[in-house]
């Protein structure tokens, strides 16, 4: 019965993994450099949030441990030089005046626990130690409550400054615009943040099936920035004015839109059902969230998402599909057909670098391999054009797999094409994860090195990777060889005569 039972919680823990795994096994390289962008978001946040937390832990700790020593060894011997006994309630009352001394010295860290102090001081300040005299005498005029608010503010700001969660946060009523490049970087609470994360990757790996995935971050980021006009125009109408000097920081608002673009297409039956279901209920939690966990500001927030979903609807029914753009380049391919091989050929590798500068990858990657193939079948081989279209290939940012680029190498190596073969084998082992493979990519690299006589010393670091692989094989025998014949260049190169140069008049 036990076995039994832990079998049953194995499947159903297997089951539950699987589960988790699934978004992953459909993850491309820029998902994960996202991700990873995203958790690190949220170290900062985290970092940031529960800093003063932490500091407050240890001025508590700080002021309970110097209590107790100074309790130990001065205090309590006092009250007993004066006949009174030290007991447990005559402890505790010393030590909340020692807590209220030193929290005179050692303010709060909390901010917002600080803020609300230095309002206290400012008005006993004002009203009490001669506050509104000073300015009066700074400025010449007796100060208005309105001026009092402001010197108040100000104060308020010079302390809140010196804290990331309030410098690179977006106040309406400072006009601080600066800010609405990081605002975007801060969340309000750990729920908008969990909840950004999910929906986020949901709305990018649903919306560059239909767009190209550089598309979608560029609306992000913009949407991102340009949200914090649309709320401070809000602000500013008397009914959420009371929120202009709040916090505006997240990303709520672009969320929304992409939301919208998920949703809504010119086609219909180009979105399915669930994702157009979800990102509606996804708006309906991103407005609940920003409602009722969410302070002041986000009410506002709430209000705005609705039309954020619009515009990114409109967006989503505007926005040409990739599969549009696939339809062109076939027109286009049926236009190339009338052209000669040869032709052919260099148009289909000058289209697929132009598509890698657009960051249209998937297509730049399709032209680009069918391009190159074929230039080095070419009989008779064109060896400069080769050379010239090798190098700005491997320029590009393309995802092309290693075994295309190390088997491109080895064409170019058989064609007696030296440069093009070295550049294209080097860019195959930098992302080439079987050891066979790279083992022979090395071999070839220092044997055409060697050939060419060129980087001979980069050319012994490649053979020697392979002998030190292993040194027993007819690999490493070639190895060994070829690095007694780079030797020998080295040595030539080393006690060459220098030139003779000739004194002309």
């Amino acid at each position: 019965m036990h076995s039994a039972n832990d079998l049953f919680i194995f499947i159903g823990m297997k089951k539950i993994l699987s589960l988790i795994l699934t978004p992953f096994k459909v993850f491309k390289f820029h998902h994960y450099v996202t991700l990873a962008a995203l958790v690190a978001i949220g170290i900062f946040n985290f970092e940031t949030t529960l800093n003063p937390t932490i500091q407050q832990i240890r001025q508590e700790k700080d002021i309970h441990e110097s209590f107790d020593k100074w309790w130990n060894e001065e205090r309590s011997q006092e009250f007993k030089n004066v006949g009174l006994t030290p007991d447990d309630k005559l402890r505790e009352q010393e030590l909340q005046l020692y807590k209220e001394r030193y929290r005179v010295e050692n303010p709060t860290p909390i901010v917002e626990e600080r803020v609300e102090e230095m309002k206290g001081e400012f008005l006993d300040w004002w009203e009490n130690q001669g506050g509104k005299e000073q300015y009066a005498a700074e400025h010449g005029t007796f100060p208005t409550d309105r001026q009092y608010q402001e010197e108040l503010t100000k104060r308020i700001n010079n302390y809140t400054d010196k804290f990331i969660r309030y410098r690179w946060a977006y106040v309406p009523s400072r006009g601080n615009t600066e800010s609405l490049l990081t605002c975007s970087l801060l969340f309000p609470s750990a729920w908008s943040y969990i909840f950004f994360v999910v929906i986020f990757m949901f709305a990018l790996m649903q919306l560059e099936k239909r767009w190209n995935a550089l598309y979608v971050y560029a609306f992000a980021i913009v949407v991102a920035i340009v949200s914090g006009f649309f709320v401070d125009l809000l602000v500013n109408t008397s009914f959420f004015d009371q929120f202009a000097s709040q916090r505006y920081i997240g990303v709520s608002l672009m969320l929304c839109f992409l939301l919208g673009a998920n949703a809504f297409d010119q086609d219909k039956s180009a979105i399915p059902s669930y994702v157009s279901k979800i990102s509606q209920f996804a708006l309906v939690a991103s407005i609940a969230i920003d409602w009722f966990l969410n302070p002041g500001i986000f009410n506002a927030v709430a209000v705005e998402s609705p039309f954020f979903f619009a515009l990114g609807g409109l967006a989503g029914y505007k926005m040409p599909h990739r599969s549009d753009v696939v339809a062109k380049l076939t027109v286009v391919k049926e236009e190339a057909e009338t052209l000669s091989p040869g032709e052919r050929t260099r148009k289909m590798i000058n289209d697929g670098l132009e598509a890698a500068s657009r960051g249209e990858n998937d297509n730049a990657a399709r032209l680009l391999r069918y391009g190159l193939t074929a230039l080095l079948q070419e009989e008779p081989v064109k060896f400069m054009e080769v050379k010239d279209a090798v190098n700005k290939i491997a320029a590009c940012y393309i995802e092309i797999p290693s075994t295309q680029w190390l088997e491109w190498g080895a064409n170019a190596k058989q064609k007696n094409i030296p440069e093009a073969a070295i550049t294209l084998l080097e860019k195959g082992i930098a992302k080439e994860t079987d050891a066979g493979l790279i083992r022979k990519a090395h071999l070839d690299i220092g044997a055409l090195r060697i050939q060419t006589k060129s980087d001979v010393n980069v050319a012994m670091e490649h053979l020697s990777k392979v002998i030190k692989e292993k040194d027993d094989d007819m690999l490493a025998e070639q190895a060994k060889k070829l690095m007694e014949t780079g030797k020998d260049i080295l040595v030539q190169m080393a006690y060459a005569a220098p030139k003779q140069f000739k004194v002309s008049n």
